[in-house]
Formats: structure tokens, sequence, C-alpha cells
């Protein structure tokens, strides 16, 4: 009688949304990079302050009403380069345990253990476990491509925010330019390392004075929400095609 009592008022407790935490969270994200790195974490209530059409989402700056969302909001989470958070936070006056941050870099090994760390803070390891097995296997198909393709014997030349994810895949990485503008003699030195492939970064497209007739140029995603991508799996796809490693 006191386990069906017990199972009867489990059920209430379920129904009326007090043993569901992961509906509950509600968090504000920074950029739709963090929105999705809080999204493969298993959070479900999510709003993303800099609008996705921005080509420089960390450029943006608060409005009044981000004020009221962010007090509100049970976490705020962020990377920790985004300038207009910090002066919410400040504005706001937000509990420093409110605030979360997290690293923002889409090389599978990297990201994953973010999204892993995230979800730990926030209690929701089970939620993120089907996303895990979407990445990994993801992560499986390019890695494959690129060893076919024998990555590892073409010179490149890539954008310092695409770094981590290039070298992850194999290729030969010769030289790094960026985030800053180049100056002469920088462009110098990254040419006179002889690269057949410039990769560049969307956001801050920097490549272009590199390339030539003998070269091939390829611009990559971070963030999520351009180019037909709405989550972080949809830009290492992107980021693939882009690299001609999947079609």
């Amino acid at each position: 009688m006191k386990k069906i009592l017990f199972i009867v008022i489990l059920l209430i407790f379920i129904s009326s949304g007090m043993v569901s935490a992961q509906q509950e969270l509600n968090v504000v994200a920074s950029t739709a990079w963090v929105g999705g790195i809080a999204e493969a974490a298993g959070v479900t209530n999510i709003r993303v302050l800099a609008p996705t059409e921005l080509r420089h989402p960390t450029e943006y700056d608060f409005r009044p009403s981000d004020i009221q969302l962010a007090l509100r909001a049970d976490y705020i989470i962020w990377a920790g380069y985004e300038p207009f958070i910090r002066r919410l936070v400040e504005a706001a006056n937000i509990p420093e345990q409110k605030v979360l941050r997290v690293n923002t870099n889409n090389s599978p090994p990297i990201l994953r253990e973010s999204v892993r760390t995230l979800a730990m803070q926030l209690g929701q390891e089970a939620a993120m476990s089907t996303w895990e097995q979407k990445l990994d296997a993801l992560a499986e198909q390019l890695q494959s491509a690129a060893k076919n393709m024998c990555v590892s014997e073409i010179a490149v030349a890539v954008q310092g925010h695409q770094q981590r994810f290039v070298e992850w895949l194999g290729y030969n990485v010769v030289a790094v330019y960026g985030p800053g503008e180049m100056t002469p003699t920088q462009l110098a030195n990254v040419l006179k390392e002889n690269p057949v492939m410039i990769i560049d970064n969307w956001h801050s497209a920097q490549g272009q004075p590199l390339v030539t007739a003998e070269k091939s140029y390829h611009s990559l995603l971070n963030f999520p929400g351009t180019e037909g991508t709405r989550t972080l799996l949809d830009v290492i796809k992107y980021n693939g095609k882009q690299l001609g490693l999947i079609p």
C-alpha cells in the first residue's frame, strides 16, 4: 500500500513539473555558438542574445530588455571574450554563481569536453548522451575521409580560429595567420611556407590576400545560424563539406 501511494505521489510531482529540472532550466547564452554548446549539453530553454545574422556576434551590445532576461535566467553562459556580457552582468548585478563559462572550439575532442563539463555543471549528463553519439559518428566519418584523401600531405595555411579543427583532421599546417590583420611581413612569411590550401574563418576572413591560382581557398564557420546551419553538428558538417570531406 505504501509503495502504491509513493508511486501516485511521484506521478503527481512529474505531471506538475516538479521533477523536471531539464525543462525548468532557463538559460541565457551570449552567442549562437555558446547556445549550441548549451543545447548539446541537454538544455532546452535557451535565449541567445547576439543575433545570428551578425557576422561578428561578439560585437553585439546588449539592450535594456536583455537585462530582464538575465535577471530571470537560472544561468548566463558565455565564452569569456564577449565584452557585452561583462557589461550586462555588471549592469544587472548578476551573482557570480549564475555566470558559467564554456570553451568554444569546434574540434570534436575539445567540443565534447566543453559540452560534457557544462552538462555536469547543470546536472544534464544523461541528456547529452544522444548528442555525444552523433558527434562521435560524424567525427569518425570526417577523420576517415581525411585519411583517405591523405590530407597529411596537403600543406595548409589556416586562420587561427580554425587551427585546432584543421589539425585534428590531420592536415599539414605550415602556417597560421590572424586573428589580427596581417602585415606585409606576416603575409610574406606565410607565402614563404608555400601552402597549397588556404583555410579561412568565415566570421573574420583574412586569407584572401594569400590566394593565388595555385592555392585553393576554403572558408569555415564557427558560429551556427548562417549558411543554413542551426546546430553545432550542422557547423561541423558544413565545414566538412567545404573541405570536400563529405558530400
